[in-house]
């Protein structure tokens, strides 16, 4: 049974390393590169003073902890309460901040390096105003963030956004108990299928260019923030949660609250490699996150990440390329082993909700 507590004291990563005799170089630099950065960060925000019931959050390859010598940085100046024309200006010098510093900039999309409401987050959930870069703000906040001021604001909007996806979505006829969160799962079945039309979209606006590193990147880094989201929700389930503490619905719902908070809070890496150690066999362990590895591995590689942002479309049989495209075969394979062939609850959830 998953922990009440959101504080997760053991390593799973570790454990799981030191269990199946795997070293995973690439994967814990980069986890120790980010935890530095992160520190830097904090110390550099603290300087700009953001405003009450505002938090500076980052996103990405920093959020994941999959720090590289190529990291971009996203982030958002998250405001949760009334506006205020400081927040401009505090958004223009956080910008300022980061550049000063060297570090590279958000996409061109505008999704990131700005501000962004809680109440767009919040309410606009599925309606017409729901844009992808409001879809992408809000399942990023909850799959992959990490707030560089002001915790409790961050804290406080994802715990609104959630409480919005399971509070505000009770089931109509289930007794109380522990389930599936199926308003927040199809949310992150949407934006997993978002993030590859978005794909496909720029490779053609964009004339091919950098198509490689965007479909190597879609193939590892962001398919496993999309089987984070469904562990998380699956992971809420009475199968794995166990039994409710309580027989009344409204405590079951909050209780579900904080079991599905717990788990978004944990880094996607993290928590599929604690999902591998319950439920898969170590080969399946090995090929997964040795796939990562070398994912990772690659991206540290300046000349690797270099070429495959210069290869042309018509140079497909380039072996940096295909040897990450290798990586992804593996990543594929062993992440449809996990939820498809280790645990009869992840098949048949994945099949039911996932799928179907």
């Amino acid at each position: 049974m998953l922990p009440d507590s959101p504080e997760i004291e053991s390593d799973p990563l570790e454990e799981l390393s030191a269990a199946l005799g795997e070293a995973w170089p690439a994967i814990f630099a980069a986890r120790a590169a980010a935890r530095e950065e992160e520190t830097k960060l904090h110390r550099l925000i603290a300087g700009v003073k953001p405003p009450a019931n505002t938090s500076v959050v980052a996103f990405g390859s920093l959020a994941r902890e999959e720090w590289t010598s190529g990291s971009d940085l996203d982030w958002t100046l998250l405001v949760d309460g009334p506006s205020d024309m400081r927040h401009f200006d505090v958004t223009k010098s956080v910008e300022q901040v980061f550049e000063k510093e060297g570090y590279r900039e958000p996409g061109p999309t505008g999704t990131f390096g700005v501000m962004s409401s809680s109440h767009e987050l919040v309410h606009y959930i599925g309606g017409g105003e729901d844009t992808n870069r409001n879809i992408t703000r809000r399942i990023l906040l909850l799959l992959e963030s990490t707030s560089l001021s002001d915790p409790v604001t961050h804290d406080r909007v994802i715990r609104a956004i959630l409480e919005r996806y399971i509070i505000g979505d009770p089931p109509a006829t289930s007794p109380a108990r522990f389930r599936v969160p199926l308003f927040l799962l199809n949310d992150v079945v949407r934006f997993w299928r978002t993030m590859t039309v978005d794909y496909a979209t720029k490779k053609w606006q964009r004339s091919n260019a950098g198509w490689a590193l965007r479909n190597i990147k879609l193939r590892m880094s962001r398919k496993l923030l999309f089987a984070k989201g469904m562990l998380t929700c699956f992971l809420c389930h009475e199968d794995f949660a166990g039994k409710p503490k309580t027989g009344d619905p409204e405590l079951v719902e909050l209780e579900l609250l904080e079991i599905c908070l717990g788990l978004s809070r944990r880094t996607a890496v993290d928590l599929l490699a604690d999902s591998l150690a319950r439920f898969a066999e170590r080969e399946v362990a090995k090929k997964t996150l040795g796939a990562y590895d070398r994912f990772l591995e690659g991206l540290n590689d300046a000349a690797k990440r270099e070429r495959l942002k210069t290869i042309g479309f018509e140079e497909r049989a380039d072996p940096v390329y295909l040897e990450q495209r290798d990586n992804t075969i593996q990543f594929r394979e062993g992440l449809e082993s996990l939820f498809f062939e280790s645990n009869n609850s992840l098949t048949r959830f994945t099949k039911r909700y996932g799928v179907f």
